[in-house]
């Protein structure tokens, strides 16, 4: 759940909508900055306000889940002119400023937490506070209650999201989403250097051609089996592939989506090289069913994102900007806690939570 809306959708064009309303202003809203905060806000939304304690268990849990797989190093990258600092704290205004919107929009469609989601709340709050050391616990700012409050609003954003989503189920067809399933013998013609194709010189068109030619025509004799000729000449990385639209050559693809079961197409030049196609499965059903449901999550975030857009363009955002110039991702640095996330995950995206 959390994955769905916090990893996907803040990535995308909400997420970056919602940063430079917040630090800029847009469309139409007033903005008022730097003014009537109180000394820790740093920034308020609607009604909606946070304060450092939560942005600095966002930054550190964010800073230091990056840091546990990509080692202290990642600090100094530097991605289109972004720093590993920029981000992470945009990263984490952008996480908090969205959920803070969200519980807005909970609260005006009257959404609330049931008994089992307090419970679930009380347990996720009582088992992340307990993992932090008493240095962490007064470097961060936090107690108990805000961190059940950072829960509980959590997951009333959840509950908006899915209260958006909820009548979204369009039927996906087959052809919409199918892929196919083929063994490949692929025989490269040129590589690729920078934008370029450039022809190998020391591979003649015309025999590789012709050896592919022998082949087909083994196949369809039966004198050749097309396993065991892949399993000599293929050059691709796989010799059994599985396809959607759009992730192939569109003469590879048009080739291999006209193809029955067990049919071997004609010889199909691809921009650097020729390709030979035996069809194991003209719909790879587990690959198709999937893509169904990554094509209805995407028909569903781009509804939920229209719905979100023209919600936050009717709020007024304040952002504390002398507050947030002291921001960096160095504050707390030697604050190892890194599960905050990966807890909400564990009580808010499991089968079953015991307890």
């Amino acid at each position: 759940m959390y994955h769905n809306i916090f990893s996907e959708l803040i990535l995308k064009s909400v997420a970056a909508l919602l940063v430079v309303c917040i630090l800029s202003g847009c469309g139409g809203t007033q903005v008022v900055l730097t003014t009537g905060f109180d000394k820790d806000e740093i920034f308020v939304v609607g009604t909606e306000s946070c304060r450092m304690p939560e942005l600095m268990v966002y930054l550190t849990n964010i800073r230091n889940t990056y840091e546990n797989i990509y080692g202290s190093e990642i600090r100094n990258v530097t991605s289109d002119g972004v720093t590993f600092d920029e981000s992470i704290r945009n990263t984490a205004l952008a996480r908090l400023a969205q959920v803070k919107t969200m519980c807005l929009m909970a609260s005006d469609r009257g959404i609330v937490l049931d008994d089992d989601e307090l419970r679930l709340v009380n347990l996720a709050a009582g088992e992340y506070f307990s993992s932090l050391t008493e240095e962490e616990i007064n470097a961060l700012g936090v107690d108990e209650d805000l961190i059940v409050r950072m829960y509980s609003q959590m997951v009333l954003a959840q509950k908006a999201y899915d209260e958006i989503i909820r009548d979204i189920s369009p039927e996906i067809s087959d052809d919409e989403a199918r892929f196919v399933k083929v063994r490949v013998i692929y025989m490269r013609t040129a590589y690729r250097n920078g934008d370029s194709l450039i022809p190998y010189m020391d591979r003649d068109y015309e025999r590789i051609y012709s050896t592919l030619s022998d082949i087909r025509k083994g196949v369809l004799d039966g004198s050749l089996d097309f396993e065991t000729e892949s399993a000599k000449y293929n050059e691709a990385g796989d010799a059994v592939i599985s396809f959607g639209k759009g992730m192939m050559d569109p003469a590879v693809e048009e080739a291999a989506f006209s193809l029955a079961s067990d049919e071997v197409s004609d010889i199909i030049k691809a921009s650097d090289g020729l390709y030979l196609m035996q069809c194991i499965s003209p719909i790879d059903r587990s690959r198709t069913d999937a893509n169904k449901a990554v094509i209805t999550e995407k028909l569903r975030s781009e509804a939920f994102e229209t719905v979100y857009n023209e919600y936050l363009a009717g709020l007024m955002r304040n952002l504390n900007t002398d507050l947030w110039k002291t921001v960096t991702c160095d504050q707390g640095s030697d604050i190892g806690t890194s599960s905050f996330f990966e807890i909400y995950e564990k009580y808010f995206n499991s089968e079953e939570v015991d307890g």
